[in-house]
């Protein structure tokens, strides 16, 4: 029996480091602070002018420690007040910038990984499970924006379905790494339905699959949107 007992304690071994094995890929010790931050802010700038903000990023209160918890993240410091073995929810007003400071610290993570965390905006994304089913998401590391404004069920394939919630289901069971950001609270998704029966988010459980999968950060501070009656940025 003792025999047996090892043998079951090996096999389970190997499942763990099979599992834990591309942990390390994440975070990259050498990659100094001055360089991150600079790194970041080039990638953020590139995606703001795909939008048409010619401006340079700005770091400031609202943002100042969310980037340096991102660096110490990205060298797997124990000084991070994240886990930086999960993804990362992060929940902010419309317009405070968390898709754009997001979208490059998920550039940052495929520099130093060379894996990519493809970026896809919740609706878009619903379309596309929509048309081509969930096989194709239910591992790939994924940042997916804007949950919570995305249509919640959709008719595919004769069935219904509710994309992001079972989408969720697979990749919580797989351990697969999901960035978020949302103009919503995970309180809030974590709802079913509401008094009138009207279907307006996940459910507790997928709530409670998501906290778990995630570090959830707020993201401070009003829009830095430009003021429409601005001629120039």
């Amino acid at each position: 029996m003792d025999m047996m007992v090892e043998e079951a304690i090996k096999r389970q071994k190997q499942k763990y480091r099979e599992a834990s094995k591309d942990l390390h890929i994440w975070h990259n010790q050498a990659l100094r602070k001055d360089s991150f931050w600079k790194l970041l802010k080039s990638y953020a700038e590139s995606f703001m002018s795909e939008r048409g903000y010619f401006q340079p990023f700005v770091v400031d209160d609202d943002n100042r420690e969310i980037i340096t918890q991102m660096w110490y993240y990205v060298i797997g410091s124990e000084q991070c007040r994240w886990d930086i073995n999960k993804g990362i929810f992060m929940g902010g007003k419309v317009g405070c910038g968390k898709t754009i400071l997001m979208h490059a610290f998920c550039e940052v993570l495929h520099f130093i990984s060379g894996r990519t965390v493809e970026m896809i905006p919740a609706q878009e994304l619903c379309q596309k499970i929509a048309e081509k089913g969930f096989d194709g998401f239910a591992s790939r590391p994924l940042f997916i924006d804007e949950i919570g404004r995305e249509t919640l069920e959709m008719n595919a394939f004769g069935n219904k379905i509710h994309p992001i919630k079972d989408l969720m289901a697979m990749r919580y069971n797989r351990g697969a790494r999901t960035f978020f950001t949302s103009n919503f609270k995970l309180g809030t998704l974590s709802r079913w339905r509401d008094e009138k029966g009207t279907l307006i988010g996940y459910g507790s459980d997928i709530g409670d699959r998501i906290g778990e999968m995630t570090t959830i950060v707020e993201m401070p501070g009003e829009s830095r949107r430009p003021n429409k009656e601005e001629k120039t940025i």
